[in-house]
């Protein structure tokens, strides 16, 4: 679920060129129809290797219901972003595609995707959970349907707090509880005078978000106010600070970054870990030790971030009507095959799809209704690599306190945004 500085930088330079590409562009391509008259569409896909030949079997399934269009995977593994926009500039982009959360402000500001409010008056959106649902709209459209819904959660080491005499976390846990716990589980465990045992890990992930919400900030509204340097923001980046440069539960930046976070919970290095509900923790863990999974602490709100991803539909899509239905259907069928679902009438099917999540359904659930999106601009991807370079990598090398770092990130939010 990390998504990489360096990624953030290769997507600015590619959301130029696509800004630049598309001026003067507003063609749209002919419709092409099958020998027994449906319309062929094409569906853009991140997905490869095992991942591909599972929606294969999704699209397989709706092309075998569908009395009038056939889809046909356009796999992009590589690179997918930056050749989603260099097609898309050249008015080729898949009939359908994912988008990541964070693109669709930017996506539909160009005009690149094309609303869908029309063609999603039966869906039942009651049945999405709101924090999902809600980041597929800018400017009160609504430009995708989410397919997956991934809450950060807390996972832990059972063998770990149990062998130390620290008490499972629990979804009541705040971060002082939290900041207990992981302070507890931090040991020098060979006496070299270097802690090499720690009770969490935190290298640019989870997103400070995660600590500024539960204090009720925010780093920038809906409407684009920039709010990361608003008093209980900072009580959010006060924590995080705390944990990493007072506390010191977590490795440096250099040892995180160099091991990962995740190989470092799989080996037994750290106790707690914040991961997306859907990964696979579990079956990379094997019989080393028992996981378990809870919600993110508080602070004096409840709330964790979501990695959400959407189907979408090319504003040079041929037939929108068509395309617009293939929408709807394929966003159905991917409920029942990726985790967790946006749905709340799929959620009990997770077990099915992966056993091993059984144990953490009720927990999953709750996750799920905290669960909430970004307040994506259409300079998101700018203003993710302002608040890096600003705020989160000056206090993980301990060069900021919490107050100049927040300071520095909205002055230069406010720049990019042109307030």
């Amino acid at each position: 679920m990390k998504q990489g500085f360096f990624k953030k930088i290769a997507a600015i330079s590619a959301a130029a060129a696509l800004s630049i590409g598309l001026i003067g562009c507003s063609s749209e391509a002919g419709s092409e129809k099958t020998k027994d008259g449906k319309v062929e569409l094409k569906v853009g896909t991140w997905a490869g290797a095992a991942e591909l030949q599972e929606f294969q079997e999704v699209v397989d399934k709706v092309n075998k219901e569908s009395e009038n269009y056939k889809l046909t995977i356009q796999s992009i593994p590589a690179d997918y972003y930056k050749k989603i926009q260099t097609m898309a500039s050249g008015k080729q982009a898949p009939d359908l595609f994912w988008l990541s959360q964070e693109y669709i402000p930017m996506y539909a500001d160009l005009g690149v995707i094309a609303p869908i409010d029309e063609a999603t008056k039966e869906v039942d959106f009651d049945d999405y959970y709101e924090g999902a649902l809600n980041i597929g709209k800018f400017d009160d459209k609504l430009y995708g349907l989410p397919w997956i819904n991934q809450p950060v959660m807390l996972y832990y080491n059972k063998k770990m707090f149990e062998e130390n005499g620290v008490a499972l976390p629990d979804g009541s846990w705040t971060w002082d509880d939290f900041e207990k716990a992981a302070s507890a589980l931090t040991k020098d465990t060979n006496n070299d005078g270097k802690s090499d045992q720690f009770g969490t890990v935190i290298d640019g992930w989870p997103n400070v978000a995660n600590w500024i919400w539960t204090y009720g900030g925010e780093t920038i509204t809906q409407d684009g106010e920039v709010k990361i340097d608003s008093p209980e923001s900072i009580e959010g980046i006060k924590m995080m600070d705390k944990l990493i440069n007072e506390s010191k539960v977590t490795p440096n930046k250099t040892q995180a970054q160099n091991t990962g976070g995740p190989e470092m919970f799989k080996t037994g290095k750290v106790a707690m870990f914040f991961g997306g509900a859907g990964d696979d923790l579990e079956k990379q863990v094997g019989e080393q030790f028992e996981v378990g999974m809870t919600q993110m602490p508080m602070g004096t709100e409840n709330v964790t971030s979501s990695w959400i991803a959407h189907t979408v539909m090319s504003s040079a899509a041929k037939d929108k009507e068509v395309a617009a239905e293939a929408l709807v259907d394929l966003t159905n069928a991917v409920h029942d095959w990726k985790i967790l679902p946006p749905v709340k009438s799929k959620i009990d099917n997770v077990p099915n799809i992966r056993p091993e999540k059984e144990y953490a359904i009720e927990e999953m659930k709750k996750g799920s209704e905290i669960s909430r999106g970004f307040n994506n601009q259409p300079k998101q991807n700018e203003i993710d690599n302002a608040i890096w370079l600003q705020l989160y990598e000056p206090i993980l090398l301990n060069k900021k306190d919490p107050e100049q770092a927040a300071k520095d990130a909205a002055a230069e939010l406010r720049k990019i945004l042109g307030q």
